[in-house]
């Protein structure tokens, strides 16, 4: 059970991607728990509004983070949460890039995981 469960971790962490790509904002946030944090180095912003705002300034900008490295995902043994890390790089427009680690936490909540926090260092 717990290779099916990383997979869905995966596919939701993907589809995430996706939706954020594509300026979906309300849309996204539903992929959130109502008291989720986004941490980034300098700021914490808590809520879905705080997931909002933290995506509005990256959506300001024209580089966009890629995956560069394989998915980590760890099961709780009760399968009520999920961490995921992955290593993710920003190409810059003056063509440098920067990286950092993404953690992402997942928690159950009425069957569906949701992200609980989101932190990029």
């Amino acid at each position: 059970m717990a290779t099916d469960t990383k997979s869905t971790i995966i596919e939701l962490y993907k589809k995430l991607f996706e939706v954020f790509d594509a300026g979906k904002l309300d849309e996204l946030v539903t992929y959130y728990t109502t008291d989720c944090k986004s941490v980034t180095p300098g700021k914490t912003r808590c809520g879905r509004e705080g997931i909002k705002e933290t995506c509005k300034l990256l959506l300001a900008s024209s580089e966009r983070y890629k995956v560069k490295g394989d998915f980590d995902v760890v099961i709780s043994d009760d399968e009520s949460m999920a961490y995921l890390t992955v290593l993710l790089e920003l190409p810059k427009s003056d063509g440098t890039t920067s990286s950092g680690t993404n953690l992402c936490i997942f928690k159950k909540v009425d069957g569906a995981y949701l992200v609980s926090l989101d932190m990029f260092s």
